[in-house]
């Protein structure tokens, strides 16, 4: 046979070798895919094609081992079957991706097994032998031929096309073998090895072209994937927007974010969180807690739509993810507009009088030394007032406590029309109020305090009756020219408006230490009058000071 010639120069054994070693290595290649599966089984039987043909020109190899001429034939026509067997499996499943019928496939290895022990054994013939030897293997190779041409060109490919000229060759060796082997011009070794690398390189280009399809189909499926991410991120009742984490750009945000932002989204690619989280602090601060825990929950920031560039508040839930092959940040929005309002009205209801709507004590204590310090460090002076209605005590008792309320109110409501806006006007209990005037001496803050007085008398309240109430008031001024500590000014305060009493009421009195020691010395003082402001001593109903133990100390002082 053709191929049993193969080892005849030292060229030929070369490429024999370096043929199988390609042939068995382009089965690993292939071994792996079920796409290949065809493919596997072709080269499987290609390589035992090449055993077939050496060993019929070999026969003396079957005979040392024990075997006659009719096992031999037996062996070489059995292996002929199972080429073919290999074959029709790959034309088959090249075909349609599923093996061959088995029924179909057992009649068939059943007929060539029967004509196989018929000339091997009971009515030897070495044509015959001969002819079913290369029979079965051009049975398969020509269906897998016909199979491989039908899918060319169904589907045009270099894979495709080497695989057909593979099978040619293949094809034209057992030809050749079987008919024309007493011509020595065709007994070309190169049939012997050639096919397998042609096979080898369609098989490579196969695979490029399966690779191909495969990114295709993922980059389809990531579409897909981006598409149906987006149609989620645009049906979520939420404002979301996904932005960049390296340069915070924005990448892209749903209906509802561009709404709620006025970001069209031809200007995605131009904004930054920065545009619409304009509390630079704020967004700092949620970038780094970002960074540092990957995620951050109900952070409360201060956006803006940019088309209105109105600020309002939003509550921000973010992670960190892989969008498009970046690292970025997904953001959701929740309003909590409504929720803020609440926390106001919340923190309003518990720094403010409901009574007379000013600040409370406990608001007026903690923020008026804030006020000071800020003074301090912008050097500029400040002033404290305080205002104590005169004779309150009667007003509740002859016209009852709901028009004393209302007298309170209107108090309060003079204050606020007399002082500027941030100037902090307090309800320091009872009829006693505290007012911190900002930026302002103490000749200013005694213009103020005779203003506050001359508003307060000119003023007329109606009883039940429509009977017309006057109120007065007495105020004492302290300034930032005596003493920069909150405790002392509230207590040099009290001692004014305790001169203001003294000196007749409805008037005001600056802080004088000579005058407060003068005044001191001239009373005697009881056990039962300590805790009895001296300034309301001589009233014939005693009013109670407020001012907790700021008069208490100050007494304990002077015994």
């Amino acid at each position: 046979m053709l191929s049993s010639n193969i080892f005849y120069s030292g060229y030929n054994i070369f490429f024999s070798i370096m043929s199988l070693f390609i042939g068995i290595g382009s089965v690993f290649l292939i071994a792996n895919s079920n796409r290949f599966r065809s493919m596997l089984l072709f080269q499987i039987g290609g390589l035992a094609m090449i055993f077939l043909t050496y060993i019929t020109t070999q026969d003396h190899l079957l005979y040392s081992l024990g075997l006659n001429f009719r096992f031999a034939a037996f062996a070489q026509i059995m292996t002929s079957i199972l080429i073919s067997v290999l074959w029709i499996n790959a034309a088959t499943d090249l075909y349609s991706h599923r093996l061959a019928n088995r029924e179909t496939l057992t009649i068939y290895t059943t007929l060539a097994l029967t004509l196989c022990f018929y000339y091997s054994f009971a009515g030897y013939n070495s044509a015959y032998i001969t002819l079913l030897r290369q029979l079965f293997p051009l049975i398969g190779i020509s269906l897998l031929f016909v199979v491989s041409v039908l899918k060319l060109s169904q589907r045009p490919s270099v894979g495709s096309s080497l695989l057909c000229f593979a099978l040619l060759m293949l094809g034209g060796k057992l030809v050749v073998s079987a008919f024309f082997f007493e011509y020595n011009r065709l007994n070309l070794n190169l049939f012997n090895w050639l096919w397998i690398y042609v096979f080898t390189v369609s098989i490579i280009f196969m695979r490029f072209d399966l690779y191909k399809e495969e990114l295709a189909r993922c980059w389809n499926s990531l579409d897909k994937l981006n598409l149906q991410i987006m149609n989620m991120i645009d049906l979520s009742p939420f404002p979301i927007v996904i932005a960049r984490l390296s340069d915070r750009k924005l990448i892209t945000l749903n209906a509802k974010a561009s709404l709620l932002f006025g970001i069209g989204h031809k200007e995605i690619g131009y904004r930054q969180l920065s545009d619409i989280m304009i509390d630079a602090q704020n967004n700092e601060k949620f970038q780094q807690t970002i960074q540092e825990n990957g995620s951050v929950d109900n952070f409360d920031v201060m956006v803006c739509n940019l088309i209105s560039t109105s600020p309002f508040w939003m509550s921000a839930s973010a992670k960190i993810l892989e969008y498009n092959n970046e690292t970025a940040v997904f953001i959701t929005f929740q309003d909590i507009i409504y929720r803020k309002e609440r926390e106001a009205n919340l923190q309003n209801q518990a720094n403010k009088d409901p009574l007379t709507l000013a600040w409370n004590r406990h608001y007026f204590e903690k923020i008026v030394p804030q006020r000071i310090s800020e003074c301090i460090r912008n050097t500029r002076n400040f002033s404290l007032l305080l205002l104590d209605a005169d004779k309150f005590k009667k007003i509740n008792e002859t016209y009852g406590h709901k028009i004393g309320d209302k007298v309170l109110i209107g108090l309060a409501e003079i204050c606020r029309s007399s002082l500027r806006e941030d100037d902090i006007i307090a309800r320091f209990g009872g009829e006693k109020f505290a007012i911190f005037l900002n930026d302002t001496d103490s000749k200013a803050a005694a213009h103020i305090a005779e203003r506050l007085v001359q508003n307060t008398a000119q003023t007329e309240f109606k009883g039940d009756d429509d009977a017309l109430i006057k109120v007065t008031v007495s105020v004492g001024v302290v300034s930032s020219e005596k003493t920069a500590s909150f405790e002392v000014l509230m207590r040099q305060a009290d001692e004014a408006l305790y001169l203001a009493k003294r000196g007749g009421r409805n008037r005001i009195a600056l802080y004088d230490e000579q005058e407060v020691k003068k005044y001191k010395r001239r009373k005697t003082k009881t056990t039962k009058q300590r805790d009895i402001h001296p300034i309301f001593q001589n009233e014939d109903n005693e009013e109670i000071s407020l001012l907790g133990n700021y008069e208490s100390k100050m007494l304990e002082k002077q015994k």
